[in-house]
This record gives C-alpha cells, structure tokens and sequence, in this order.
C-alpha cells in the first residue's frame, strides 16, 4: 500500500479518534469508566493491533499504557473545562498549554512502548500519534 492511498484513511482515522476524545468528553458525565473502556473503544484497540501488528504478549503490554494515555489525555481536557454540555471559550494561551500537555502524554507514552515495540511498530506508532495531533490541532482551534 502506497502512502497516497493510505491518506484518505488515516485522515477519516485520525479525525475519528478526535472526535472520540472530544465526543466522550462532552458527552458524558464522567470522563471514561476504566471498566468498559475497551468495550466502548474496542475498534480502536483492534485497529492499533492490526495496524501495530503486535503480537498478543505485546498487546497485553501495549492496550492498558493506550488506556491510560488516553485518560490522562481527557484529564487534561477537562482541567481546562471541557465537561458534560459545555463548550469552554479558549485562548491561545490555554490552547497552546493544552497542545503542549497533549503532546507531552504521548511523548511519556511513546517511552513506555519502547520497551515493547520493534523499530517498524515504533515508526507507525509515530505516524499515527502525529496524524492524532494534526487532525487535534485542527479541532483544538475551533475552541
């Protein structure tokens, strides 16, 4: 597959994965409940395995550090007033410290799987976290 002919995809992926932080966030009157996590993301999950290619001992390593990276990323989130119903006016400032803080808990993520992944698994983790963050970005300045 081509890096052209995966575009389309990745992007429709990426703004999925946005919208899911955002929407989950929003939407809900509590952040995410750890016990259905993966019930509720469980696509997620497997298209990062497929995508990974992991194999089920690093998939047992690999999905709970996602998990919690994806929490701490909804914190963050909701320090800044995302919740339930409401839509928080943002300035650049606060957006910048969100980008940062987002960034950084991929960043600690990113270190964790290292452990885990080989050099291929740890370039495609990097391809999808950077399309996550554009397609973030992008969504972040509508705030």
């Amino acid at each position: 597959m081509t890096p052209e002919s995966r575009d389309p995809f990745w992007s429709s992926f990426s703004a999925a994965l946005c919208a899911l932080l955002l929407f989950t966030l929003v939407s809900t009157s509590k952040a995410v409940d750890s016990d259905d996590f993966w019930e509720k993301y469980d696509d997620i999950a497997d298209w990062v395995t497929l995508q990974l290619k992991l194999t089920p001992e690093q998939e047992e390593k690999v999905l709970p550090l996602m998990e919690k990276s994806f929490e701490l990323q909804l914190h963050i989130l909701e320090d800044y007033g995302f919740a339930p119903g409401k839509r928080p006016k943002l300035s650049r400032e606060q957006k910048e410290e969100i980008d940062a803080k987002i960034i950084a808990a991929r960043a600690a993520t990113r270190v964790e799987m290292v452990k885990i992944l080989n050099e291929e698994q740890l370039e495609e983790l990097k391809k999808i976290q950077q399309e996550f963050h554009e397609s973030f970005r992008k969504k972040l300045a509508e705030y």
